[in-house]
Parts: C-alpha cells; structure tokens; sequence
C-alpha cells in the first residue's frame, strides 16, 4: 500500500511554511477595505481552500436568494452561532464575496444553488465589526465620522443621503426608530452584516446615555433593524454571536433577548445557523491543507486499520466499541487523511478551551505538523494521528501549553513526553530506546493531547490503543509501552477516568525522588535481611555463609550454604559458565578445621548470579523508598485518600517484588555431581512462584534433578547400589556406611529421607543382595532372603554382610502353635503371643525442631525399628513472646480437621500480657476441633499484636492406622514442612495397642 506521503500533497504555502498566524485570522473588516491577505481577500483563492459545509450552503441560498429575488421566502434574519473560532467569520466573507458577484462560476454549484445566484453585485452591503470600534469611534466613510453603530451602517449601506436620515439620532447616542431604517435601507437589494457584536456591548456599556446607556440603545437598535429587514423584500441582517459560556457570554445574552424580543415584531422567525457541523471539519481541514485528494485513496486505508483493529482485538487488546469491523473502516474513509481521534481531540476537547479557536486553532496547528511530518516523512504512515502533533518541535509543545494558558504544561511535555533539541531524553523516550520502538512516545503524546480540557480530562486505556494503533502494529509491545510510561513518567496518572498528565507529581516521581535518598549499601543491607528471611532450615538445613561458614562435615545433615554477593569482589555474583569459584571449592573441598571433607554430597552451594545485582538493588530501594513515604506524615497529609490508598498497596507489591529480586539474584545452584560441582541456572522466580520458604524451592529442583532421595520417592534398587558401591559391599560394613557412602559418593542421591534407606536394606536382604545382623537379637538377628525381616535398624552395631554370610539356622518353634515349620506359614492357631510380648506393645518416636525436619527424623526412627503404621501422632509447641498466634496457626495445619479416619483432640493453654504488664489473660481449652472453631478468631485476634506463653498439643489418633511409608503420612509430612510449626516436639506412636 502506498503511504501517506505518496497519496496526499499538501498546499504549497503549508509546505513552504508561508501560512502564518495572520493568514489564519480571518478579518471581514480586512477583507471590505481590500487589506486583507490573499487567502482571504482574493475571492478566487479563498473559494478554492474553502469547503462547502452544509451551515454555509445554507446561508448562501437564503441571503442571496432572498437579495436577489430568487427565494423570496428566504430569511431576512439569519444568526450564524458557534463557539469562538467555529467558522462563523469565514462564512460572513463567503457571503460578502458572493453578494459581490466574485463566487467563481465554475464553483456556484458547489457552494449553493446556482440558480439563486444574484443576476447583479449587490453594491449595498454594510459590515461591522465588533472587535475593531471603540464606544463611539468609528472610522469616516464618505467625510463623515459616525458616532454610533447605526451611523457607521447607514453611511455604508445609504451614503451620505442614508446618513441624513439617522444623523439626528447618531449624534445623539439614540436609537432611531424601524421607520427610518426602512428608509435608508431603501427598496433596492440591501446587506448588513454584523460580526462580533457581544464584544461592542463591553466598551458600549461604558457609555452612558440619558438614563440608560450605549449598550441598552444597541439592543433597540438591533430590535429596530431586524424589523426593518423583515418588512422589505430585499434585505438581509446576517449577525454572528458566540456560545454563552464563552469570554463574553453575558454580552451575547444581552444580544440574544433583543433579538426573542424582535421576533414579536417580525412576520418571520430568525434562521439560526451552524457554519459547521462535526462532520465538517475533516473537511475543512482537508480543503485548506492539502491539494485535491486522489480518488479512492481513502478506501484502502480504511480497510487496513479496520483489519488491524480487529486483528489485534482478537488477541486481547482493549480497543473501544466502533474500532472493529466494517463501521471503523467507514469512520477511516471520511476523515481520512486524519486519524478519527485527531478530529475528535480537536472538535470536542481543544475546542473548549478559550484561546483556542475551533477551525482557526486547528488550522494553525495542524498546518505546522504538517510540514514537519511531509518533512520527515516517516516509514509506515497512513493517517494523520494525534501524535503526529509533534510535541518535540517547540512551537508546537509552546501551542499546546503556554499559548493555552497553560504554561505549566511545559515542564511535563520535556520530562514525560518529548524532549526539546539538546535536551534530556523524556521518560516516554526512555522508554522507547529501551523497547526499540516509538510505541511509548506515540501513546504519551496522545495521552498529553487528551489531558488539556479541566473537565473530565484524560482518556481511558481502550480509547487509547484505538487512537494509537496502525496497521502493522504490535498489540503486545503497544501494551508493554505503557505499562513502562506507567511505571516511569513523573506527571501520569491513572484511575478510573483512565490515563492523564498533570502537573501534579505522580506517586512515580516522589518513589524516585525518595529512592535518590536510599543509598546502596542501605538498599544491600535490607536484601541480606530478606534473603537470611527467604531461605530457611527444613528438610535442608541452612547456613549463611556470611554469618558462619563453618559447615559440620557428617553425614547427619544436609545443608544449603548460602553465599553473599559481597564474596564476589565487584561482580557481586559467580558465572555460570566460568570455573567454581576457588571461594566455594574451599568450602566445598576443606573441612572448617582445613581436612580435606569426606561428606561432600551432603552440601548444595546456593550463589548470586553476576550480572542480576543491580536489579534487585533497585527494586529493594524501590521497596525501602515506599516504606520511608509510607511513614512520613508529612507526605501522607499531602497526599489524598486515593493516592495514600495506592502508596499502601505499592508498599505491599513491592515488599513482594524485593523478595522476588533477591531470589532471582541469587539464583545459581552448586550441586554435587560425579565430576565434581556442576552450576545450574534456577528457575526465574515470579510473584506466583515465590515461597514462603524458598528452600523448598532448592528441594524442588533438585528433586526434578533426581538428585534426592525423600520420602514418597521411587525406592532405589538394591542390586543398583551394590553396584555403585563395589568394594565397600564385599565385605561386613555397618549399616550406618551405607548411609555414610551416600554422603560422600557425589555420583549418588542425597539422603533426605532415613527410611529410604531402611527400606533399601530390607529390599536387599529379600532379593540376596546382602544380609543384616542386628548382633543385640542373638542368632535371630540375621535377616537373609529365606528368612528376611522388616525389623531393620541403621546403626554401628547392625551389619550388612555378603550373601552367604549368615550362619546355618536353628530350629524355630512357632509361638502359635508350638511346633517347627521353617519357611511355611502356622497350620492352626495356638495360644498366641502373651499379652506385652513385643509383637503387641506399641513403640513411640520423638523428636524435636522444625515441624518438618521433626516429622522425617521421628519416622525415620520409626522405620528404622521396624515399624510400618503409625497408630497415633502427637505434635507439641511451647513458645515465648512474639507471634504465639502464628505457631499456633501452624500447628493446626499439620492434620486437617477434614481427614478422614482421624480423631483429633487439640489442648491449648495461653497466657497473654496485656496493655498493662500487670495485666494478663489466660485462655484454657481441651478438646476436639469442633468445639474449638468459634475460639479461633478471638485467640487469633488476642495473640496477633501481643507478648504469650502458648503451651499447645494437636493429638491425633488414627483408626484404621496407616502406613507409616504411605500417602496419608506423605501428605502429613509435607504439611509439616510447608505450614507446620517453626519449632516443635513431634512423637509417633506405631503398632500395638495403647
């Protein structure tokens, strides 16, 4: 398709830059004594760049129909009303050239009806002005220097001889009467036009005559005249006035009652005209700005930005109802070669404001843009946007504030908008070079441009994307565009209105100016914080290198080492790609003592990433210059109740975007692997995938890395690990050297989960990989694959030996029965097991520390002693101080009251302090969950700000009793480690009756 450029050509005085403010300034004064300039004092040329609205074919047909005969029933009175600026000068010197005789014949059809063209000029034609007169000075026609209004008109329209009949009044400041308006007015055609007069009742008013004054013998004057037109059959009064709110509305309401008065004397209504409609100016504009359009150029382009707009609907862009389908390409085509938003923005918005003129205004403007955008010719244009107003070009930028009254305006425009030649970049422009589009300047000068009215200024999201988007767009970027004007530019704003400048600073412009007082090492120091709060002990546990990094070498605990970007010199972070860091292969390799580490597969290694620490320093100033407005009341008081609203919400977003920072700058995982520590690149971390505890997150990766072995897990194969193991297995190793030889054989898992490992021995001695000796249970304590065990226990007094190992057994006499049948099950039962034999006593667990690492280290035990259910689960916290209602919360979230199969009985006993310190509250509760319901929002709401001594104890009793290895107890234990207490006492209680 071709462009813009290549289908439209502007005027040659708009592209040589010749149409000046003068040339826009229609003068009808100018115009009658010949000293106007050629736009509009040449009748040809004036014609020519003038369009044919509708308001002025109309007044053409009946002034001049009715001057020269042809429509006798053609107005006497026509009102031509608009705002200042709308057109209405322009019409009366249509008019005034065409009542000459000076319309070009080839262009009568155009402007009217040709057959109600006067056969002859009329040479009676009087023009006033009321702009360029003081009270009672006005310039001499004919040797005579009239006094008033009716004076200056009867000598134009009469000569001397009309003059004589109202020289009497003249002089006297008196209205005449409609009589001798009738006679001067004559019985030949006759034309008076009166522009502007609201602004001659200001100087009028001053004047005061007998006991009235100047202005009050106008409006009988005007009364007089519009009865003496309509009672001849030739004559015509066409009169201009403006809109009531406008600079001299109370004048124009003045003229307004004279004429409702007139109208009881007159046999026919005034005409009252529009010079133009909306639909016009498009029109108007066209015809003075550009050549002739092409025919047919409109319609393709129509159809190119109604395919646009619905392409980039369908994908979720918010464009407003009428910029899809076919209806947007009709809108397209008759504005065309401007965008429907220009039109708009001038018709409905600018227009309102006071210094600027609707068409006069539009006109001067536009001319400039214009030849600035024909200049540059640009790439890909079709249409003429409202950011093609050019806010970079000073006369523009100056024509949109300070020519507005608005010089206030200016500052905005070069901070957020565009800048001005040699300038700062603005924030919009910013923007752009980051994105490597214009997309962010384009909406910023569109928003500035819908910002300028006082009512209801700015324009909502849709409306925009609708007044921006050209074919060829991206719907995304435009999207990505303003969410960067959003978060950078000093004077947007937004709510529900939608997008607007202001002069008033944006909550954007007071975060950065606080951010400027935050310094770096503030902004560091606040990250360590969050990062020591983010990463936490659970199933790993940590070790913040920066505090101590002495990790233990044993094969009890796994860690997570967490390293400060303070250990890394000026890149504040390691390479994933480069060598490890010679820093952590010490702490990985050396024992704190300075041994060489034996366990090395029990230390993951967490680092920052270079390249990524100056963008969680930003957000974390971000983070502290919110919560230093927050608390200043200073600020606050400034602010109002939507924007305090808005800085409280910013702080709560961005306390959860410092959080994400700092785990997305530190973010490199060291990992133990067969070669040594291999780098891995976690997972950019989101808002959503964030978590309370990230460490959950290191287990997560590294269990999608198969590098652990936790509980639920696939069991591991026996036969696998002998393998892997070699040597060490030939021969007897206690059972605690399995355990062992997992913490330092980087090629294999890391334990999580003990009873993993029970498990794996069990499964060994069923499938004759190795035999176990618990030496403390006699000859019984060997377990081989014909007489295999589920009493497995890790220790250094339990041996794994080769198979074959195990001496011969002896003769086993069955408890039941009484009788010897190896390896085949009891025929008939016996007396069975005396009453608290081991086979019926129940065995209970305990441990203490993080819920989560309580509940694997307890079931571990559990395991390890052969226990396979778990018949009751007890889960106890004591707590002093600060967040009792918190640990509280937690310990209820380990079994849910919901679980089926399980009665739950919680025991809770609180003491809290009170405002006075001598002052406390003692809450005391014992049963089920039920009954407790209605005490947990009042215990929440008593313990949240306030110093406690909780005793609580969550007691769980499970009937069918599940395995100890199975889902349900999976689910608990995830619980435990997810949501459950901080710091605990956790017992199961397995097998056998209570």
């Amino acid at each position: 398709m071709d462009s813009l450029f290549e289908l439209v050509r502007p005027r040659d005085d708009v592209l040589s830059g010749d149409l000046t403010e003068a040339k826009f300034a229609a003068s009808l004064e100018e115009v009658t004594a010949g000293t106007a300039p050629e736009t509009y004092g040449d009748a040809g040329t004036f014609f020519a760049g003038t369009y044919p609205s509708g308001g002025l074919r109309t007044l053409l047909n009946e002034a001049l129909g009715r001057l020269g005969g042809g429509k006798p029933d053609g107005a006497s009175v026509i009102r031509l009303e608009t705002n200042l600026g709308g057109g209405k000068t322009h019409n009366l010197i249509a008019l005034y050239h065409a009542a000459e005789g000076k319309l070009p014949a080839d262009l009568a059809g155009e402007f009217m009806d040709p057959g109600l063209v006067p056969g002859n000029p009329i040479d009676r034609i009087g023009v006033f002005v009321g702009t360029t007169s003081g009270a009672t000075s006005f310039p001499p026609v004919a040797g005579v220097t009239p006094r008033t209004l009716w004076g200056y008109l009867a000598l134009q329209v009469g000569g001397a001889d009309g003059y004589e009949l109202v020289r009497a009044d003249d002089e006297a400041l008196t209205a005449p009467g409609s009589d001798a308006l009738k006679r001067w007015l004559g019985d030949r055609p006759a034309l008076v036009l009166v522009d502007e007069i609201a602004r001659y009742y200001q100087v009028a008013r001053g004047v005061r005559v007998g006991d009235t004054t100047l202005a009050g013998q106008t409006t009988a004057f005007l009364m007089a005249l519009m009865e003496a037109v309509d009672a001849l059959d030739q004559a015509v009064l066409v009169i201009t006035t403006t809109g009531l709110t406008d600079a001299f509305g109370d004048d124009t309401a003045e003229v307004l009652e004279a004429i409702g008065q007139a109208r009881s004397l007159m046999a026919r209504k005034e005409l009252v005209l529009r010079p133009s409609e909306e639909a016009d100016l498009p029109k108007i504009l066209t015809r003075r700005l550009f050549q002739p359009l092409q025919s047919g150029a409109a319609a393709p382009v129509g159809s190119a930005y109604a395919e646009a707009a619905d392409s980039a609907f369908s994908v979720g862009l918010d464009l407003p109802e009428g910029t899809t389908g076919a209806g947007w390409a009709t809108e397209i085509t008759r504005t065309y070669p401007f965008h429907p938003a220009l039109i708009r923005v001038l018709d409905k918005r600018l227009s309102t404001i006071p210094n600027f003129q609707r068409t006069r205004g539009a006109l001067r403007l536009l001319a400039r843009a214009v030849r600035r955008l024909w200049d540059e010719s640009p790439g890909g244009v079709q249409l003429i946007h409202l950011h093609h107003l050019d806010l970079r070009d000073r006369i523009i930028a100056e024509e949109l504030s300070s020519r507005l009254e608005r010089p206030q305006y200016e500052p905005v425009i070069r901070t957020d908008v565009a800048s001005q030649p040699g300038g700062e970049p603005s924030h919009a422009e910013r923007v752009d070079e980051h994105m490597g589009t214009g997309l962010a300047q384009r909406l910023a000068s569109t928003v500035y441009l819908y910002s300028l009215t006082r009512d209801v200024p700015g324009v909502p999201a849709a409306e925009l994307f609708g007044a921006v988007l050209s074919p060829g767009d991206d719907p995304n970027l435009l999207q990505k565009a303003l969410d960067g004007l959003e978060s950078t530019c000093w004077y947007l704003h937004a709510d529900v209105r939608g997008y607007r400048f202001s002069t008033e600073a944006s909550l954007v412009k007071l975060i950065q100016e606080a951010e400027r007082e935050i310094s770096v090492p503030k902004a560091r120091a606040r990250a360590t914080k969050i990062l020591s709060e983010q990463f936490r002990d659970g199933v790993l546990k940590v070790r913040r290198a920066w505090e101590d990094a002495k990790v233990p070498d044993n094969a009890d605990d796994a860690w997570l080492v967490l390293l400060h970007w303070d250990d890394f010199d000026d890149a504040r972070g390691a390479d994933p790609h480069a060598l490890v860091p010679d820093k952590m292969r010490q702490l990985w390799e050396k024992t704190p003592s300075g041994g060489v580490r034996e366990y090395r597969n029990r230390l993951v290694i967490l680092a920052p990433t270079a390249g990524t620490h100056d963008a969680m320093v930003r957000s974390v100033r971000s983070l502290l210059a919110l919560e230093q407005l927050s608390n200043n009341a200073e600020t606050l008081a400034a602010l109002s109740a939507e924007k305090r609203s808005e800085l409280k919400e910013k702080a709560k977003e961005h306390g959860l975007l410092a959080r994400v920072a700092v785990c997305n700058h530190v973010n490199l995982l060291y990992v133990p692997g067969a070669d040594g520590l291999d780098a891995i690149e976690l997972d950019v971390v989101t808002q959503a995938s964030v978590q309370p505890n990230q460490t959950d997150a290191i287990l997560e990766r590294l269990a999608t890395m198969d590098k652990t072995l936790a509980a639920g897990d696939k069991p591991l194969d026996p036969s696998y690990i002998k393998i892997k193991l070699g040597v060490l297995l030939n021969s007897s190793q206690p059972t605690l050297e399995l355990l062992r030889a997992f913490a330092r054989r980087t090629d294999l898992k890391i334990v999580l989960d003990r009873a993993q490992v029970v498990a794996l021995v069990g499964a060994g001695v069923r499938n004759g990989v190795w035999e176990y000796q618990d030496p403390e249970r006699g000859d019984d304590g060997w377990a081989t694959k014909v007489r295999p065990t589920a009493h497995v226990r890790l220790a250094e007094d339990t041996f794994l030996h080769p198979p074959g190992s195990a001496p011969a057994p002896k003769e086993q006499v069955c408890p039941f029965c009484g009788a010897s049948h190896p390896g085949r099950p009891c025929p008939g039962p016996g007396p069975g097991p005396a009453p608290g034999s081991p086979a019926s006593a129940a065995a209970s667990f305990t441990a203490a520390g993080a819920a989560g690492k309580a509940f694997t280290d307890a079931r571990a035990a559990a395991a390890e002693a052969g226990r396979t259910t778990l018949r009751e689960l007890a889960v106890a916290v004591d707590h002093v101080g600060a967040g009792a209602g918190t640990e509280l919360t937690r310990l209820h979230t380990v079994v849910p009251s919901s679980a089926l199969g399980v009665s739950l009985t919680y025991d809770v006993d609180v003491t809290v302090v009170l405002s006075n310190p001598s002052d406390t509250a003692v809450v005391r509760y014992h049963g089920p969950p039920g009954d407790y319901a209605p005490l947990r929002e009042a215990l929440k709401q008593l313990l949240a700000p306030r110093q406690a001594t909780l005793k609580a104890t969550l007691q769980a009793v499970f009937d069918p009793p599940p395995e100890l290895s199975g889902e349900a107890v999976n689910r608990m234990a995830q619980a435990a480690r997810d949501t459950g207490p901080t710091k605990c006492t956790i017992t199961l209680v397995t097998e056998g009756d209570q």
